[in-house]
């Protein structure tokens, strides 16, 4: 009986510690392909582009994306989706992962990745 309940622990060890590898090496992965995102925007459009220009660039590329506004600010921030992350939690949705474009005074100020999702 022993030896029953020992393997029984054993394999639920192997199994957790499988899963947490895994979970771990799918999210160095998605974190990996948010980053390249993120870098080839940063590449094409640089700080203190006019607006006009990052709306020109976005749609000779096809790229979709929509206007948000934060916390009350009065720039628009240019949202571009590019995947979706687990919450790992029961009271949290999925998160949706975005290349945040900020401008501020009609000039790009920022590009950052923004994760949205919503918790109980």
């Amino acid at each position: 009986m022993k030896k029953i309940i020992g393997f029984t622990i054993l394999g639920a060890v192997v199994l957790i510690s499988a899963f947490l590898v895994r979970s771990k090496a799918n999210q160095a992965r998605r974190e990996a392909s948010y980053r390249e995102a993120v870098t080839s925007f940063q590449r094409d459009l640089h700080v203190g582009t006019d607006r006009a220009a990052v709306q020109l660039y976005l749609r000779s590329r096809k790229v979709d994306y929509h206007a948000v506004r934060y916390g009350g600010n009065d720039s628009d921030t240019y949202e571009i989706k590019i995947g979706e992350g687990p919450s790992y939690s029961l009271f949290c949705e999925d998160w949706e992962v975005y290349v945040a474009l900020e401008f501020a005074t009609d000039k790009l100020r920022e590009i950052h990745v923004r994760r949205i999702g919503t918790c109980l």
